[in-house]
């Protein structure tokens, strides 16, 4: 196995565009290492993007634009990310321990589309876009609801590189939360729901986006609870009805940790609870 480090993105670019399945990208490495280490993949070229200043930008002007390069630690500590995207925040801060966020970025863990990874289901929750990269198609803006596919499995081309995560500005009064449940905080989330919802004048709801982590084999949103929310006031009555038609939707996994029943019977009650901290957040 190679290594080589590019100091612009266009090698990259070249790279993955010349060499193809024998190539894969290394950032923060927290995702790529377990799975060489464990022979799942064995490509001849590792291309690390620690050389690529440009992927190491946080910016923030209105929405917000976070760079392959930026880690999970980065983004759970910046202040703007924290008073704007405070679901991500959440999400940020439940990834596994210290030393993994200081090194892991969250474009890799997107890139690497775990279905319990905590991030995912926060961008779904913000409306985020995985902005992906190459060197003959130029850049393109995926939703994250239409990013994963599958069990490690995404939208992206074989050539094509995340390269940024896409944040809108969030609509004013939006109230948000991000619970995980798992067996020690360190680990993959059996259940994680994230959520964001905006209460208008009259009391009713006049949006709702909601992330599901460990609901599929992939990362989901929650259509049918969102619309049974929509321009409906808030209740206990209304939530638990919310939290059943997302465990109604969800096609979780058989697994040693848990069940495919009693995911379905998790994502039921975390939604409800989801919902009700962030009826219980300041808005804004």
């Amino acid at each position: 196995m190679r290594y080589q480090r590019p100091g612009e993105l266009e090698e990259v670019l070249d790279l993955l565009a010349e060499r193809g399945d024998e190539a894969r990208v290394v950032a923060g490495g927290q995702s790529l290492l377990i799975l060489l280490r464990e022979h799942l993949v064995e490509p001849e070229l590792l291309v690390g993007l620690s050389g690529v200043e440009a992927l190491r930008r946080l910016d923030i002007d209105g929405g917000a634009r976070i760079g392959a390069m930026v880690t999970h630690a980065a983004v759970e500590r910046d202040p703007r990310i924290r008073e704007r995207w405070p679901v991500l925040a959440a999400a940020e801060a439940a990834v596994s321990t210290v030393q993994v966020r200081n090194r892991g970025t969250l474009c890799g863990n997107v890139a690497h589309a775990f279905p319990t990874a905590d991030p995912p289901a926060a961008l779904i929750a913000c409306g985020a876009s995985v902005r992906l990269a190459s060197r003959d198609g130029g850049e393109r803006d995926v939703p994250a609801e239409d990013f994963f596919l599958g069990l490690m499995e995404t939208a992206a081309r074989p050539n094509e590189l995340v390269t940024a995560i896409v944040l809108p500005a969030q609509p004013e009064g939006a109230r948000g939360a991000y619970l995980k449940y798992a067996l020690r905080p360190l680990d993959f989330a059996i259940v994680g729901v994230a959520v964001r919802v905006v209460v208008g004048a009259n009391g009713a709801i006049t949006e709702a986006r909601i992330g599901l982590n460990g609901a599929a084999n992939r990362s989901l949103r929650a259509a049918a609870a969102e619309r049974a929310l929509l321009d409906q006031a808030p209740s206990a009555e209304l939530f638990a009805e919310a939290g059943e038609l997302a465990a109604r939707d969800s096609d979780p996994l058989d697994e040693v940790d848990a069940s495919a029943a009693y995911r379905r019977r998790c994502i039921a009650v975390y939604v409800r609870r989801a919902l009700e901290a962030a009826l219980a957040a300041p808005a804004g």
